[in-house]
């Protein structure tokens, strides 16, 4: 009898500890757990962001310094995606219709010596229109939740949100929303 009274009381502490920790447990996981917000903030505000982006110089790049009133076109990309390297291709073919246009290409892949070697391969270092940065504090694809390279994100004249492409836009439809 003894036994089991003894039993019985260390069954009662058990528990009452079992409780305590899984309380415990719940409490910091509802007090810890953050809410996912499954809208990107490009879709929340039209305007153009404020990205600062890394120039070659090891200066700092704000999108505030694009000339007002102009026309841009941020592109994410990967010097070694084939995708990018397609449309860097046939971007370039129509580079003399999109001259009004600021282009920034912007990665978080690889060196300086690839970006211009990729600008170089492509023609696109031609073009005054067209800068190149690196995105080392990977801004852009946070801010579009992007998955995939190249992704296009197109401003008008006034800095809104015009279109999104998640693998490249085509020129020609560049040229027609941009005349």
């Amino acid at each position: 009898m003894y036994n089991q009274e003894k039993l019985n009381k260390n069954k009662k502490v058990f528990m009452k500890y079992l409780f305590a920790i899984c309380t415990m447990v719940f409490l910091f996981g509802t007090v810890s757990a953050q809410t996912y917000d499954s809208i990107p903030p490009y879709q929340k505000d039209s305007t153009l962001p404020k990205f600062l982006l890394l120039r070659e110089d090891s200066s700092w790049f704000n999108t505030a310094q694009i000339p007002k009133r102009t026309p841009v076109v941020i592109t994410f990309f990967n010097p070694s995606c084939e995708h990018c390297e397609h449309e860097a291709t046939i971007l370039s073919k129509q580079m003399s219709k999109l001259k009004n246009v600021y282009f920034i290409w912007a990665t978080y892949e690889g060196s300086f010596a690839e970006i211009n070697e990729f600008a170089k391969k492509y023609h696109l270092s031609d073009y005054k229109n067209i800068h190149f940065f690196k995105d080392v504090n990977f801004l852009i694809p946070s801010f579009y939740r992007l998955r995939m390279t190249p992704y296009m994100a197109a401003y008008n004249k006034h800095g809104k949100l015009v279109k999104t492409w998640d693998a490249g836009a085509s020129p020609e439809e560049l040229v027609e929303m941009f005349k």
